[in-house]
């Protein structure tokens, strides 16, 4: 049995704060229970009532004539720390805390870290402090303070750290249903990892919706998205406070960059769990997936009855980066058959002519011809209707008998998100017709359900494995290192298979040109004084040195600016500058970038980030994500890069950092030139 059963299932309750004063959380708890149909015992707890709506009233949980499942506390301060250590000794199964368990002049430790010190070592799960219960649908069991509308159980699991989450999208339109919503406040004891493991086990599960403020245990997030991923249960994600410490600098560009948002959206991408910017794309994406039928191969097709609007739909899907299926010709002369002349026969469709009564079998035939081409995923359909009016109400038997007759998602979307049409869109979502009103928010829940559907393509192959005496060695040269310079890093990556410029050091003038001489002309010079990150800006590199006198002169002005230490190296091939960094997330480990190289690192928004290691055919995805990747892949006659041999680097790049994450925090590696033979880190 799941350690949170008898806190979500529970076959009895102790009400402690239960009240007879209408409006109160007592009151409402205890009739929202009644009223919602809750089948099990209820013991209302309350030293100042004998009887509660007919109920005896107990003066403390102790005297209970048995060990509840679930004990709820509508109580707060140190009334709620006295009543919770007897629900303790009680033996109960599980508790709700409304209350935000913060009281003033507080002792040390606090109230919130002194019950989740009791609750842990009992064992108990506490879904709160600081939220609003729980709803358990298929169980019929609501235990909070504000009810939703009725409605059928459904299939989608929220849980939500904001307890107005969970009454905004629980509470409001009977559209969005759900088997099990879970506002877990302040996590006393028992994360919404817990929560989701649990929702796992349940068969009504379809899609798990989450708003996160925390992730407090990382590695339990990882394994819990990576069993929803192989049940085939999507999870969606609202995840606040993206660039709270974000901003933070570090030293090397990675550093600056990546921060901790971009660490938990590589995860996300590992997992393939998508990730929404608000609660209507959460609700929405969530409830779309929800359905039985979900997108197949190939892009969007949609019909509706505006020419206008057909316009405004086709700029908002290339701005939201929604792809339409690329149908037939076949299927564009049938379309050019059934619809008026004048009309475009192509995909998206304007299927009204004039005012006719041909509309229904017009548009029927044109939706089942899109819905019959091979390259069409799923169709979105507009056409308007209210529940006080509607043009051609035969249209809305035209998508009942199409969505009958097909395996492929249909959406109803109007343009205008503000429409009066709750009783019909009820109707058709009862039908499993999803309805969404706006049609960006439209079309950003096809984009989310057409990521799903690629991630669930998407696989992450397997890194090579690594020498075992590379690992080894840098593990014990790390370990003993006080600093780690330039020349310590192009070692160590090249001891990682990582091609890496033929250089040397030297502190010298007379050491340098012996160096250069070793190298042959022509070379480069750049400092190499430790704490140098930007040695661009600091003018600290000198190029295409082509004999002695060049290398003399730029060694003598660096050495006196900047200071003795320098790195002589080959010049290398022309290519395409690419960066790859590291930064060692505080929760969920190594995090490499690759970005665009060179002095723009910093400034250039074309950059991904993934979860490390990765294997050569992940490493290639990402660099293929890359704008640059187009002049990597040969424009105007330049060549084009070897992609193959630096996807192969990254990789390499990516196990390295992996396998001395206990040593290394960040890694910038700034350039690597791409060229057409191969590449090298410069």
């Amino acid at each position: 049995m799941h350690w949170l059963h008898r806190l979500l299932n529970p076959n009895s309750i102790a009400l402690i704060g239960a009240s007879a004063k209408p409006g109160s959380i007592g009151y409402n708890t205890l009739l929202f229970l009644q009223e919602t149909g809750y089948r099990g015992l209820i013991y209302p707890v309350n030293p100042r009532y004998s009887n509660i709506e007919g109920m005896e009233c107990f003066q403390t949980i102790s005297d209970l004539p048995e060990s509840p499942d679930l004990a709820v506390f509508a109580i707060g301060g140190l009334a709620l720390e006295k009543s919770f250590s007897e629900a303790v000794d009680k033996g109960v199964g599980g508790a709700v805390i409304y209350a935000n368990c913060h009281i003033a002049d507080d002792s040390s430790p606090p109230l919130l870290e002194r019950l989740r010190n009791k609750a842990s070592q009992a064992g108990i799960p506490v879904c709160g402090g600081n939220g609003m219960g729980f709803q358990n649908h298929d169980a019929g069991t609501l235990v909070s303070f504000d009810r939703p509308p009725p409605r059928p159980p459904g299939h989608v699991t929220l849980i939500a750290h904001s307890g107005s989450v969970m009454t905004y999208l629980a509470n409001n339109d009977s559209r969005f249903t759900y088997n099990l919503v879970i506002s877990n406040g302040q996590e006393i004891n028992g994360t919404f990892v817990d929560y989701m493991d649990y929702a796992l086990q349940q068969p009504t599960t379809r899609v798990i919706a989450l708003f996160l403020e925390a992730v407090r245990d990382p590695k339990g997030f990882v394994d819990v998205l990576g069993r929803a991923r192989s049940k085939n249960i999507p999870v969606v994600i609202v995840k606040v406070g993206r660039n709270e410490q974000s901003a933070r600098l570090a030293m090397s560009h990675s550093g600056a960059i990546a921060g901790d948002d971009q660490a938990f959206q590589a995860v996300c991408d590992r997992y393939g769990a998508i990730r929404v910017r608000d609660i209507d794309e959460l609700a929405n994406t969530a409830y779309l997936l929800s359905l039985s039928k979900r997108p197949l191969t190939g892009g969007l097709a949609s019909v509706m009855d505006s020419g206008g609007l057909r316009e405004q739909f086709i700029d908002l899907a290339e701005d939201i980066g929604v792809d339409f299926a690329q149908i037939s010709t076949a299927t564009r002369e049938h379309l050019a058959r059934k619809v008026e002349h004048g009309l475009v026969p192509d995909n998206p469709l304007d299927a009204m002519g004039a005012l006719n009564s041909d509309v229904g079998p017009v548009f029927s035939e044109c939706i089942t011809a899109l819905l019959d081409d091979p390259e069409t995923a799923m169709l979105s359909f507009e056409f308007e209707f209210r529940d006080d009016l509607c043009h051609y109400p035969v249209l809305m038997d035209v998508i009942k008998q199409a969505h009958m007759q097909t395996a492929k998602p249909i959406v109803v979307i109007n343009s205008f998100s503000s429409l009066s049409n709750k009783n019909k869109s009820l109707e058709l979502s009862s039908l499993g017709i999803p309805v969404i009103n706006g049609v960006q928010l439209g079309l950003k829940v096809i984009k989310n359900a057409f990521l799903y559907r690629d991630s669930r393509n998407k696989l992450w192959d397997r890194p090579q494995n690594p020498e075992p005496s590379a690992i080894s060695l840098w593990q014990r040269k790390l370990a003993s290192a006080s600093t780690i310079d330039e020349a310590m890093t192009l070692e160590l990556l090249a001891d990682f298979g990582i091609p890496v410029v033929q250089h040397a050091f030297a502190d010298s003038l007379e050491s340098t040109v012996l160096e250069a001489e070793r190298l042959g002309y022509p070379v480069v010079l750049k400092s190499a004084q430790p704490g140098l990150v930007h040695k661009t800006e600091a003018d600290g590199v000198k190029l295409s040195l082509c004999n002695r006198t060049e290398l003399e002169a730029a060694y003598q002005e660096l050495s006196k600016r900047l200071g003795q230490r320098v790195i002589v190296a080959s010049m290398i091939q022309e290519g395409i500058e690419i960066a790859f960094g590291m930064i060692n997330d505080a929760q969920f480990g190594p995090i490499v970038m690759v970005s665009a190289g060179g002095i723009y690192v910093e400034w250039s928004e074309d950059h991904r980030f993934a979860l490390a290691p990765l294997g050569t055919e992940t490493a290639r995805e990402l660099l293929k994500s890359l704008k640059i990747t187009r002049l990597m892949e040969g424009i105007r006659n330049r060549p084009a890069c070897d992609i193959d041999q630096l996807a192969l680097a990254l990789s390499r790049f990516s196990i390295a950092v992996y396998s001395l994450a206990d040593y290394i925090q960040e890694v910038d590696i700034n350039p690597i030139i791409a060229h057409p033979t191969g590449c090298v880190v410069a």
